[in-house]
């Protein structure tokens, strides 16, 4: 198995047909199929499926192809790290939060990029859990996760200590029992949110038990929603300057034991440290306003 045949199966994975691959690849359709079957003899194992509708993997063909991208990603990495002259460039796919994204990460960006201009930045929002897994599966450089982070694969540096609040429209008073506000429905982001778990884990010590909780996939939507008096969320207390501007939201004190919780920067242990990131991580270390 050589990486010639890797990339080729690579790209008729990625665009599920022989003949739009074998365009991609300026190469004869026929050459493809023959380069194809070729691997699967070779490994012993079919890695399409071919149907009247086109080819879809087979479950040897999904593992072959994950760890074909973690193989490419690898060299290309290796190439970018070989080629560091001491210089921030190339390209850089930060994950984050989405409350992150609106507190934290405009300052650490805009300073990053005023220093190292020439870097192509992108940003992918979505749960820690989810950052968690593409930092791992290569999607992402590294991301920004909120809670304890403990995995044998991963570094982690502390950027910033948040201060979480209850947040509930503005019809209940600053001194409202928390237990009067945790009986209300609960607007939560999806599983793997780690605001999520700590809300749950304070119900569940505390043995309350809300009305229903209502799942949202948007912050935005989670805040209109908690203003217009759809229940209460738990978040870093700094999204009261995004969000309240209408004065519709009224903040509440967490007990101390659920009051913090600390926001990191993670990133793959193996992955060979380039100027780019490792500049991205100084800046981050910077602006992040860590406590």
């Amino acid at each position: 198995m050589d990486l010639q045949s890797l990339r080729y199966f690579r790209m008729v994975a990625m665009e599920g047909s022989f003949s739009q691959a074998a365009q991609k690849l300026c190469y004869a359709q026929s050459n493809l199929s023959t380069r194809i079957r070729q691997l699967e003899q070779e490994l012993g194992t079919p890695l399409f499926h071919r149907h009247a509708h086109g080819i879809t993997l087979t479950e040897k063909g999904e593992t072959l192809l994950s760890y074909a991208d973690q193989l490419f990603s690898l060299l290309m990495e290796a190439e970018t790290v070989l080629k560091d002259d001491g210089t921030a460039k190339g390209s850089l796919a930060i994950g984050s939060m989405e409350s992150s994204a609106v507190t934290l990460l405009p300052k650490i960006l805009a300073a990053y990029h005023r220093r190292y201009p020439s870097v192509t930045l992108s940003v992918m929002t979505g749960v820690s859990e989810t950052s968690l897994r593409r930092v791992l599966d290569r999607t992402l450089d590294g991301a920004f996760v909120a809670g304890a982070t403990k995995h044998a694969e991963l570094n982690a540096v502390p950027v910033r200590k948040e201060r979480l609040a209850l947040f509930s429209t503005a019809a209940y008073g600053k001194d409202t029992p928390y237990q009067a506000l945790l009986s209300q429905p609960l607007l939560v982001l999806p599983h793997g949110c780690s605001y999520r778990q700590i809300l749950e884990s304070w119900l569940s010590a505390e043995q309350i038990f809300p009305a229903q909780s209502v799942e949202f996939d948007s912050l935005g939507a989670i805040f209109a929603s908690v203003s217009a008096g759809l229940g209460i969320a738990l978040f870093p207390e700094s999204m009261a300057e995004v969000y309240r501007s209408s004065r519709a939201l009224q903040c509440h004190e967490v007990p101390p034991s659920y009051a913090h919780v600390t926001i990191s920067f993670v990133w793959r242990k193996d992955r060979l440290m380039d100027s780019t990131l490792q500049s991205f991580i100084q800046v981050a270390n910077e602006k992040g306003g860590k406590q």
